[in-house]
C-alpha cells in the first residue's frame, strides 16, 4: 500500500476490547489490548521510517468503566492475570451446570490460575439459571456480569456497569498534522477532524450538528 500513488488509509481495530468490557471480561479485554498495543507499535515503526504517515489512535466511547481498587494485596491480585490461559468468556463456555465444584474449581485453575471459594462457585452456578437475557454479545446467556463480580475479589478490578460509558477515552496522534491536535475534541467533531489533519479533500467533510 505504500507504494500507491494516492497513499492510502488503513484502520486497525482492537475489537475484542469492546466485546470483553460488555461482558466484564477483564483477561479478554488486557490481553486483546496489548495485542493491539503491538500493532500500534508495527505502525509507528512504519511512520518513523517513512516520514510521511500520520497515527491516530483513538475509541469510539468508553465502556463498563473497569478499574483496579486499592485493597490488601493489590499488586499481587492483579499480577494474576499473567496466569489467565482463556478468556471469562472461553471458561464460561465450558463449564455446566451438572459439574462438581471439585471440577469447576480445578478448571478455573487451570485457565485463570485462581483458587476460588466454594462459595463463589456456588453463587456462580446458581446464575446460570438466572440470566437477563439480550445482553450484548452474549447470545449464549452466560453468567458474565456474576463472574465479573467473582473475580473482582480476586484481582482487585471493579466494573460499573455492561454498557457504554460517558468517561473521556484516549486521541492521540503521531505524524505530519499530529500537532493540530487540541487537549481536547468533542466525539462528534472527530471525524472531521481526522480528515482535515490527514489533508484530505473538502468534499470527505460532513456537516455535523451538535
Amino acid at each position: 500500500m505504500k507504494d500507491h500513488k494516492d497513499g492510502f488509509a488503513l484502520q486497525v481495530e482492537g475489537g475484542k476490547v469492546d466485546w470483553a468490557a460488555h461482558s466484564n471480561d477483564l483477561g479478554g479485554l488486557i490481553f486483546d489490548q496489548l495485542a493491539f498495543d503491538e500493532a500500534v507499535g508495527k505502525v509507528i515503526e512504519f511512520a518513523e521510517k517513512d516520514g510521511e504517515t500520520l497515527v491516530i489512535i483513538t475509541t469510539d466511547h468508553g465502556n463498563s468503566n473497569p478499574g483496579l481498587f486499592y485493597a490488601d494485596e493489590a499488586n499481587k491480585k492483579f499480577d494474576s492475570l499473567q496466569r489467565f490461559k482463556h478468556s471469562n468468556t472461553w471458561l464460561l463456555a465450558q463449564l455446566n451446570q451438572s459439574f462438581s465444584e471439585q471440577k469447576i474449581r480445578e478448571m478455573i485453575k487451570e485457565n485463570q490460575g485462581i483458587e476460588m471459594k466454594s462459595e463463589d462457585i456456588k453463587s456462580l452456578l446458581s446464575h446460570f439459571k438466572d440470566i437477563v437475557p439480550g445482553q450484548l454479545y452474549n447470545e449464549a446467556n452466560l453468567p458474565f456480569y456474576e463472574y465479573g463480580k467473582i473475580l473482582g475479589k480476586y484481582t482487585d478490578v471493579q466494573w460499573a456497569g455492561m454498557n457504554h460509558t460517558g468517561d473521556y477515552v484516549e486521541l492521540t496522534m503521531f505524524g505530519p498534522g499530529s500537532e493540530q491536535l487540541k487537549p481536547f475534541v468533542k466525539n462528534y467533531e472527530l471525524h472531521n477532524f481526522m480528515l482535515k489533519a490527514a489533508e484530505m479533500p473538502e468534499h470527505f467533510l460532513v456537516s455535523v450538528g451538535k
